[in-house]
């Protein structure tokens, strides 16, 4: 006579509990399908025509790159530069702060 193991899962619920198990968690799903493609990426040789097929679309995304981060620079310092005064405005105002500050001492100098 043989006994069955009570406590012991069957195939089936073992499926059925690993399978829900994927399906609570898809992020980690989702994790492991980017590492293993990665990894299998990494590992496959390049082919000829791989690259031959892929080095325009490259080179277009690194010039678009290039040329993007070039008009952001640009708008920057052309920003900055707005913010800040102008070199004759700000020799106007400090020669009018400077004559401000004379008559302020002269009319005072008068009046002691």
């Amino acid at each position: 006579m043989t006994t069955a193991n009570s406590t012991a899962p069957s195939g089936t619920a073992t499926r059925e509990t690993s399978g829900a198990g994927i399906g609570d968690n898809p992020v980690a799903l989702l994790v492991g399908g980017v590492a293993l493609g990665a990894l299998v990426g990494v590992l496959l040789p390049r082919a000829a025509k791989e690259r031959e097929l892929l080095a325009p679309v490259g080179r277009q995304l690194a010039d678009r790159v290039t040329t993007t981060a070039q008009a952001v620079k640009d708008a920057g310092k052309a920003e900055f530069d707005s913010l800040l005064p102008g070199r004759d405005a700000t020799k106007e105002k400090v020669t009018a702060l400077f004559g401000n500050i004379l008559d302020a001492a002269k009319g005072a100098g008068q009046k002691a």
